[in-house]
């Protein structure tokens, strides 16, 4: 031992605690999954409650850090010694698995697999799905691990534990929160020594079942090599596996560490006489993060533990983050679907790695966080926040803001100017006409049916498809009252579809299929009349048309000016020509809306696509 401290501290222990494990010369490769690490680091593996009492009580006389090691199926170990000391409880006084009642009360240190078992064989399931993953249940419980759609949180009624730094205990109950995806709310500080569960009640031998299949599925997936299991988190909805391979990285290789050809995800250490070294794993772990970021411009986040806190340090400096404000609401008449776009468009950003505040908009005004954040990101539907007024006032102070400048969202926002542009550019649009008074005469010339609608607003508020001229004057009533006029439209029968466009580049189409006779409020958002298919890449298009859509679709993004981003919603006729309606500057991002539907099916995942718009605004 080179640390002083630490031959203080093994004399007192020995002292204090005769019968208590320590190992001051423990090794990475005999402690560890991955095996990395070339240093000696101290251990200590108390064996009981009482155990674990005094020797925190103990350490409390030293200026030393604790962490708790478990299974060490995620640890990346040290090159360099350091003066933490590490605990790992001991088996069999913290892994015993006690039936009381309707619950089961488990010792943090037994194993998932192992704890699948016996609840299974006490007649308790849920288990299955997560009785592949390695490591204990203390692990567990502090990653909230999950697979298959599960996690352990979910059978969480109460954890119980000690403070590190002053022996004091800790419980958590069911109710107290704070859980999220691969996050507990257990303090970094805090050693877990059980968890009561209340699991599903089940026969023992199918759950046993269950459980067999899914380790034999496990087994059969799982990179062979040691490795800490999973590198990275998913940035859901995007799969890290994924991101990781599409950016190369499975040719990655430093020393006897390289990414495995079997999943991008997982780092393997080759097994050689002398430990893995920690700084050739953390120099692949760089790589793969920067190929991600370079391909992807999303910053995954880790799954592992590393020994070496300045080594978690080095990697969480790597994220190249922003500061984004997300601006949500607003006050028009989609203010509820822009809060829900919001919201996700705010997750999507957090997903990649960023630092985002969602804030409630009211009214068009730059705030003291706008001014302060690398980008605004706008996620407002109709009204102020995409008819040009707030992009006009962000642009006065000089923001940087993701969308159309403020003339483009002017320009397609009101339809009538679009119809306006499209007729000068000859893209091809439906014939129109306007008219400001709900006594006009009915336009014998257009036929029926025939579209009024009012020309600046979204979601199609205020539309009527007129098939009879008793509905001509209550249409134009219905129309002036979301708006000062009214545009009537020609109707042109056929297959309705959107184009996304994405940095001046086209995505594919979506095919729209409504159970109703248009694709209005219902049919994209409440669904009484049934659900709306979308479709992509279309099967009800011929490649021409949807060629000639996307061709369209550009000239229309061009000649509004738009930039970032544009929806633009079309008809294909029944003599296959395209007909191009409007285009939308700040398209929705529900689990519905058709940007994000359009963007996955060119590969492009939901995180990706709100940080590579975030960036490209940051960067002007």
């Amino acid at each position: 031992m080179s640390n002083p401290l630490h031959n203080i501290l093994f004399a007192r222990l020995k002292t204090a605690l005769p019968r208590l494990s320590v190992n001051p010369e423990a090794s990475w490769k005999d402690s560890a999954t991955a095996g990395t690490g070339s240093a000696p680091f101290f251990l200590i593996e108390p064996a009981s409650v009482r155990e674990l009492q005094t020797l925190l009580m103990v350490l409390r006389e030293f200026p030393l850090s604790a962490r708790p090691l478990g299974a060490g199926s995620n640890f990346i170990g040290s090159d360099r010694e350091l003066s933490t000391v590490f605990l790992r409880l001991k088996t069999p006084a913290f892994s015993a698995v006690q039936q009381n009642g309707s619950l089961l009360e488990c010792g943090a240190a037994i194993r998932l697999s192992l704890l699948a078992n016996e609840a299974a064989k006490l007649g308790f399931g849920g288990l299955a799905p997560l009785c592949g993953i390695p490591g204990t249940l203390g692990g567990a419980v502090r990653m909230n691990a999950g697979a298959n759609r599960a996690e352990i949180s979910q059978f969480i009624q109460e954890m119980n534990g000690f403070h590190l730094a002053d022996g004091s205990t800790y419980c958590w109950k069911k109710g107290d929160g704070g859980w999220a995806y691969r996050t507990s709310p257990v303090p970094q500080g805090v050693i877990i020594t059980s968890v009561t569960l209340e699991l599903p009640r089940v026969e023992a031998e199918p759950e046993l079942e269950l459980i067999r299949q899914e380790k034999e599925r496990r087994a059969a997936v799982t990179p062979k090599g040691r490795s800490a299991g999973s590198t990275f988190r998913n940035p859901l909805p995007a799969i890290a596996g994924i991101l990781l391979e599409n950016a190369g990285c499975k040719n990655i290789r430093c020393g006897n560490v390289h990414v495995s050809g079997q999943h991008a995800n997982w780092i393997i250490t080759e097994p050689v006489d002398s430990p893995a070294s920690e700084q050739d794993y953390l120099s692949v772990l760089m790589q793969m993060k920067q190929a991600v970021f370079r391909n992807h411009k999303i910053n995954l986040q880790t799954e592992l533990c590393f020994a070496d806190t300045e080594s978690e340090r080095l990697v969480k400096n790597m994220d190249q983050k922003l500061n984004i404000v997300v601006l949500k609401g607003g006050t028009s008449s989609e203010r509820d679907v822009s809060l829900i776009s919001g919201a996700a468009v705010a997750e999507a950003l957090r997903n990649a790695g960023h630092n985002v505040t969602e804030y409630d908009i009211l009214k068009p005004e730059v705030t003291d966080d706008m001014r302060n954040a690398d980008v605004v990101y706008p996620v407002l539907h109709g009204g102020f926040g995409e008819d040009g007024t707030l992009q006009k006032v962000m642009e006065s102070e000089n923001l940087k803001f993701v969308g159309c400048p403020s003339q483009a969202c002017i320009d397609a926002m009101d339809k009538v100017i679009s119809k306006q542009i499209m007729e000068k550019k000859n893209i091809r649009s439906p014939k129109y006409f306007v008219t400001d008074s709900a006594e006009t005469p009915f336009p014998e010339e257009f036929g029926l049916p025939m579209i009024v609608k009012p020309p600046c607003e979204g979601s199609t508020f205020g539309l009527t498809l007129v098939e009879s001229r008793d509905q001509w004057k209550g249409a134009l009533e219905l129309a002036l009252k979301h708006d000062k006029c009214a545009l009537v439209e020609e109707y042109i029968e056929g297959v309705e579809a959107t184009v996304s466009i994405l940095d001046g580049k086209a995505m594919p189409l979506v095919e729209i299929r409504y159970p109703g006779k248009l694709y209005d409020y219902d049919a994209k958002y409440t669904h009484a009349l049934g659900e709306t298919e979308y479709i992509c890449p279309p099967t009800g298009i011929s490649e021409a048309a949807q060629k000639e859509a996307q061709e369209l679709s550009l000239a229309f993004y061009r000649a509004v000016g738009a930039r970032d981003m544009l929806r633009v919603d079309v008809i294909i006729g029944k003599d296959d020509r395209v007909w191009v309606l409007e285009g939308n500057t700040l398209p929705g991002c529900t689990p519905s809306s058709l940007l994000p539907k359009a963007a996955r099916a060119a590969g492009i995942s939901f995180p990706e696509m709100c940080s590579s718009l975030a960036f490209a605004a940051a960067n002007r």
